[in-house]
């Protein structure tokens, strides 16, 4: 019991001050939480996010509610530069009725949150 307080006082803690849970462990407090990496499936193959699902902003329009049916789950995007694509892709998907589409940036820059975790 002493362990899981301890874990949940770090983890409040450092997503206070960084704003960022890994996707993990907020995979783990929230089942209500998708993560997306809209970059191809070779860069996906690469390194991804772990728990983050592969979905080329390409093929977002087609493929979202194959993996996602539910419009109220709370969706991050990321893509591998600056956000541009991830932008794109939450640009349609709030089109299509998602509720909360939150533009994570690029992959490397989630990497560097993480502290290099893959």
């Amino acid at each position: 019991m002493i362990r899981f307080a301890f874990l949940f006082l770090f983890i409040c803690g450092s997503s206070l001050q960084t704003g960022f849970v890994s996707v993990a462990i907020a995979a783990e407090l929230d089942d209500n939480v998708v993560w997306i990496d809209v970059r191809s499936a070779r860069d996906y193959r690469r390194g991804h996010l772990e728990g983050a699902l592969n979905i080329p902003h390409g093929d977002i329009g087609h493929k979202i509610f194959q993996a996602v049916p539910d419009v109220f789950k709370e969706v991050h995007i990321y893509d591998g530069s600056q956000g541009t694509f991830a932008g794109l892709a939450l640009e349609m998907l709030m089109e299509m009725g998602f509720q909360e589409v939150i533009n994570e940036g690029g992959y490397e820059a989630l990497l560097a949150k993480q502290g290099g975790r893959e």
